[in-house]
């Protein structure tokens, strides 16, 4: 599974959002998209994932035209998990996870088994007859995770996926995409963790895609004060590692 993206270009109430974007990401990639905020990430987002048409460019999947595609179709290739979550949804969370498997017919028991097995991977083995709306973000966050798992696509995009999660689950949720070894394009803001997880990483500034590549060649000090106005050194990571039960 292969995602590219030509000169895609964005306009929101006849305004210049994002200006002739092009990134890739090849099978089993990790990449992410990092910038400032309001450069124009969740927005190029968006569009890949067909909530907004590009008014310039092109997006394909596998070399198919994502616009064109159906939206059964285009679900069974992308697994989308977006940063505007549903809060007040009167769903367990086994219903929840279980509508990721809409784009295919309905398998009962295995599918059951899917949800199950989804759930467990992100740490929610005993929260499937919760309230999704009485979760907390963190919990929300992970259960729509666990959704996009159950769709079984080649394909993930995930908007800040690490939002509302601490420390120890935004590395879980990270080691767990990285681990899963599908085409995954991720909106994230630490760029220690892009750096840390990531195959390659694009950087955006004022709607622009000004460069694309391994994280130590592009994190460069020069780049990041150009991008975020900031001083940055480039030293050694600490890295957390998850602490097994004694």
């Amino acid at each position: 599974m292969r995602l590219d993206l030509s000169g895609v270009s964005v306009r929101l109430d006849d305004r210049p959002i994002v200006h002739e974007a092009g990134l890739r990401v090849d099978d089993g990639e990790f990449v992410a998209l990092v910038g400032p905020n309001g450069c124009g990430k969740s927005t190029l987002m968006r569009t890949i994932y067909r909530a907004l048409r590009p008014s310039a460019g092109l997006i394909t999947v596998d070399g198919d035209d994502v616009h064109g595609l159906s939206w059964r179709e285009s679900a069974r290739r992308t697994a989308v998990v977006a940063q505007e979550t549903p809060a007040e949804l009167d769903f367990t969370v086994g219903e929840v996870v279980l509508m990721g498997r809409t784009p295919y017919r309905l398998e009962g028991q295995a599918d059951a088994e899917r949800c199950a097995r989804a759930l467990e991977r992100v740490g929610l083995t005993d929260g499937a007859d919760r309230v999704y709306a009485t979760l907390s973000g963190g919990e929300k966050q992970r259960a729509l995770i666990a959704r996009a798992l159950v769709q079984e696509t080649r394909l993930l995009l995930l908007d800040e996926p690490t939002s509302h999660l601490d420390v120890r689950h935004q590395l879980e949720i990270l080691h767990l995409v990285r681990e899963l070894g599908v085409a995954t394009l991720a909106v994230l803001h630490d760029l220690n963790q892009a750096a840390a997880f990531c195959d390659r990483l694009y950087v955006m500034s004022a709607g622009r895609v000004l460069a694309g590549g391994p994280p130590g060649q592009v994190l460069t000090p020069e780049l990041i004060s150009e991008v975020y106005g900031v001083r940055a050194v480039r030293r050694t990571q600490l890295v957390f590692e998850r602490l097994e039960e004694r």
